[in-house]
């Protein structure tokens, strides 16, 4: 049919949104045909850690807010805003900023080597991906005070990658339309792998082309691969384990600990309370991001964030991981 051959050309090279336009008075395609028409590589299993990290390459290298263009948010209402949230997540919001007011788009590219867990989603599969959408009234009816509706599409493919987009409309609409249409667009932007940069919302920043297990390499301490996340590397240092997670912050939380270091102009903190077991360090590793950013908490900036136990660990895997980054 027409349709279905369009719609496998339009996901290796555009995006599944070509034929939706090209061919008025025709359904949109639907997640689960938008599957079917992924290429080969999202419907294989990785069976190595060279290609869980190769994965990973690719899926860093991805530009999250191109997965969905202006053109086609621009049709969902009036668009207000496209924020690129982190290096791999990207969020739009239309017709009110106002709570309960507006829509809200959001959506991220991760992994879940050891498979997704989809709970009361419903869900159908083709080809070893498997497509879900959960409504918020599946977990129990609308309560007094609920500002909105919500419905969570998702697309976790065979070779581990998932794309969960999330829809928040106001009370009174069903937002599950919504977030199905999103969530085919998305995959078939992901099918075409935009590169970081490719979408004018996405600023370019310190931790583009960065590999957070870089780190593990330099401190000469082995990674478990099936542990890794896109941004992020799990490892031990000196018998503690470690969480090494790269993101965008709001600078008031990124800097709200004591000053530890500066390396290349980049400052490093340690947290402000000694007595909690579980500890956090962060250094910022670049200029503030354009965008909205927090009220409170001033706008984003690129981060690294290290997580763990052992305080003397993580100031030194810090430290040694900021040194990676230079002056900007």
């Amino acid at each position: 049919m027409l349709w279905r051959r369009c719609a496998v050309a339009a996901a290796v090279m555009i995006g599944l949104t070509a034929c939706q336009d090209d061919l008025p008075g025709h359904r949109p395609v639907t997640p689960i045909e938008a599957a079917s028409a992924m290429p080969a590589y999202w419907k294989t299993a990785p069976t190595s850690d060279d290609q869980r990290l190769e994965l990973l390459r690719r899926l860093r290298a991805i530009d999250p807010c191109a997965l969905i263009p202006r053109t086609d948010l621009a049709k969902i209402g009036t668009l207000l805003e496209v924020d690129n949230d982190g290096p791999n997540k990207c969020e739009a919001t239309f017709d009110s900023t106002e709570s309960g007011k507006g829509t809200s788009v959001s959506w991220a590219i991760g992994v879940a080597p050891t498979g997704y867990g989809w709970g009361q989603s419903q869900r159908e599969e083709v080809d070893g991906i498997t497509v879900g959408v959960l409504r918020d009234l599946d977990n129990g009816p609308q309560v007094e005070g609920q500002l909105d509706r919500s419905c969570l599409a998702t697309a976790a493919f065979a070779n581990t990658t998932t794309l969960p987009v999330h829809v928040r409309t106001p009370l009174g609409t069903e937002p599950c339309p919504a977030a199905q249409s999103a969530l085919a667009r998305a995959m078939g932007g992901l099918a075409a792998e935009p590169a970081q940069g490719t979408s004018p919302d996405t600023p370019r920043t310190a931790l583009h082309g960065k590999d957070p297990c870089e780190v593990a390499a330099a401190l000469d301490t082995a990674v478990t691969v099936l542990d890794l996340r896109i941004w992020s590397c799990q490892f031990t240092f000196r018998g503690a384990a470690i969480d090494v997670d790269y993101g965008y912050e709001a600078r008031g939380y990124a800097d709200s600990g004591k000053p530890l270091f500066t390396v290349n102009g980049h400052t490093g903190y340690g947290p402000s309370d000694d007595t909690s077991e579980y500890a956090s360090y962060t250094a910022i590793v670049g200029p503030s991001l354009p965008g909205p950013g927090s009220d409170l908490m001033g706008p984003a900036v690129p981060t690294i964030r290290v997580f763990g136990t052992d305080r003397a660990a993580l100031e030194s895997v810090l430290r040694s991981t900021t040194e990676l980054f230079p002056a900007t």
